[in-house]
């Protein structure tokens, strides 16, 4: 894993963009420290904004990727206090994942792959099937 220094923008992180993904909701687990995290998501916002500017943000591509990052970290992040706030931002969170169903795909991997975003609205998953 490859994070910026000292709060330089991110050059691309990986080519397959649901990699990124994966490595966002790993470092939400169990973060006592929110640095990594946080420097992690400032290099897929610079990913995002950079994409949005060519062809390889066409259709929307860039956006779809840089919210489904910031909408996983708000869901799988650990090192927020259990409040009325964290739940309310967990699940708006959660419905913007569900908003970008239709564009899940611009992540690249397969459907069954994307299934951790369904995961992430749903629940757990058994066969591309919430449970």
């Amino acid at each position: 894993l490859s994070l910026p220094k000292d709060g330089e923008k991110g050059p691309l992180q990986h080519s397959d963009l649901l990699l990124d993904i994966l490595l966002i909701r790993g470092l939400c687990i169990d973060a006592k420290d929110s640095e990594p995290l946080e420097q992690f998501l400032s290099a897929t916002q610079a990913h995002a904004q950079e994409m949005a500017k060519g062809a390889a943000g066409a259709d929307g591509r860039g956006d779809a990727y840089g919210a489904l990052a910031r909408h996983v970290a708000d869901i799988f992040r650990s090192d927020l206090p259990d409040t009325a706030d964290t739940t309310e931002r967990r699940a708006k969170a959660r419905e913007g994942v569900w908003a970008l169903q239709s564009q899940w795909g611009c992540l690249g991997g397969s459907v069954e792959q994307r299934g951790i975003l369904l995961e992430a609205v749903k629940g757990p998953v058994i066969c591309g099937e919430p449970k």
